[in-house]
Parts: structure tokens; sequence; C-alpha cells
């Protein structure tokens, strides 16, 4: 019984340490700068604010499965002073990202870097398209 109780105990120490960096890799839910919101909190957005741009920060493929009706699609990883500047008006237009939620992270990457450029009203679906498409809200193909 007692090397049961070892083997269990190493087994479960061992799957326990491989769990946890799977826990850190995920996308933060907040974004110093940027105002966080649900599902609930991006359609009040899109009522509230006729100048929202809605960015898609995922790849092609993901954005082409489905995507939040009026979103562009720009990657977290071209998002620059140049690409956000042809994207929204100004930077005090009101801007969204996501991606597919916290295991994506490229929607807080963007938000932050949209931050760090000087864009006052960012906000940041953390949860995205997980939430969006559990909710079964409307998705648009193109």
């Amino acid at each position: 019984m007692t090397n049961l109780f070892k083997t269990f105990a190493a087994a479960f120490l061992s799957l326990a340490l491989l769990a946890g960096p799977a826990v850190a890799d995920d996308a933060p839910m907040v974004i110093t700068g940027a105002t966080t919101v649900d599902a609930e909190g991006v359609i009040s957005l899109i009522e509230k604010h006729n100048d929202l741009v809605l960015l898609d920060n995922r790849r092609e493929a993901d954005f082409q499965r489905g995507h939040i009706e009026g979103a562009v699609r720009l990657l977290d990883t071209d998002v620059t002073a140049d690409s956000l500047a042809a994207a929204i008006a100004s930077k005090d237009t009101p801007v969204l990202m996501y991606c597919n939620g916290l295991k994506c992270g490229r929607a807080a990457k963007a938000a932050e870097a949209a931050v760090g450029l000087g864009y006052s009203k960012v906000f940041y679906y953390a949860l995205g398209m997980t939430e969006w498409s559990e909710k079964g809200l409307p998705v648009a193909t193109n």
C-alpha cells in the first residue's frame, strides 16, 4: 500500500508540475490602459459607438471560420503605428481587440501595443471568440 501511495503521489506531483506552465501562459484578463469587456460589453459597445473599430487579432483561417460582424483582421504581430493608423481614424476612436480567448493571447498583445502607441479608448475582449461562440452569438464569414 505504501509503494502504491508513493507511486500515486509521484504521478500526481508530475501532472501538477506539467499543468502549471499551461496556466501561466494564459493571457491576462486585464491590460493596463485598456477596458476589459465580456460578450455583453461588446454588444453594448457596438450599439453605443458608431465609430467603434473591431480588430480581430487572429490568424486568417480562424477569421475565415467566423468573426464578429464588421471586424477587420489585424494579426497581433502586424500591429504597428502605421497599421493601426490605417485601421483607426484617430487615437481617440474606440477600438476593440479580440482573438480566440485566454488561451490565444493575441488580443492581449494587440491591446498592449495600441495602449503603448497612445490609443486612449482601447477595449479588450479577453474571453474572445471562445465566449462568443459558447453564447451562440452570430458570426460572419467571408
